[in-house]
């Protein structure tokens, strides 16, 4: 029997939360999604969710799949935890410390990602994740902070700014 398009984005959206919720507060790209424990989770599902690039497969021994950067932002914004007042704080911590490390807005600066944790008061997988998946500008609509190496961040002048 055929599921309807319907069913279908329900079980998507019902797979999303269960892998939100089983993630908690802990890094996305450090998350293994095992199959085994979703069994209500439909083939065609995993398909979809593999075929949009919200999951990657782990490439392990065992059916496992990883959230992508773009998942991770899915699962958030189907959720609506983006939206949560705890969530917006937090990652307007990080947008402050972020921006009060530019000096003037004349060229970019680095911070050092453990600075970036300690001044902001979240932790470091939040901090992991806020980067990683670039919420700023995906969650935001703003200009945000990449990776500079393993231990930097990098912050443009025209941080925190909406594109014109």
């Amino acid at each position: 029997m055929t599921l309807s398009a319907d069913a279908r984005i329900v079980n998507l959206n019902e797979a999303l939360v269960a892998f939100l919720n089983a993630l908690g507060e802990e890094q996305f790209s450090y998350f293994y999604i095992m199959r085994t424990d979703y069994p209500s989770v439909l083939d065609t599902t995993w398909t979809e969710l593999t075929r949009r690039g919200w999951l990657k497969d782990a490439n392990m021994n065992v059916t496992c799949y990883q959230f992508t950067p773009f998942g991770y932002i899915q699962a958030l914004k189907i959720t609506r935890r983006a939206e949560e007042p705890q969530f917006r704080e937090r990652l307007g911590s990080i947008c402050k410390v972020l921006k009060d490390s530019l000096k003037g807005r004349t060229d970019f600066e680095f911070i050092a990602f453990q600075d970036l944790v300690k001044q902001s008061g979240v932790s470091e997988a939040f901090a992991q994740n806020v980067l990683d998946a670039d919420l700023i500008w995906n969650i935001l609509g703003r200009i945000g902070a990449k990776w500079e190496g393993d231990h930097f961040v990098r912050v443009p002048h025209d941080f925190g700014l909406t594109p014109i």
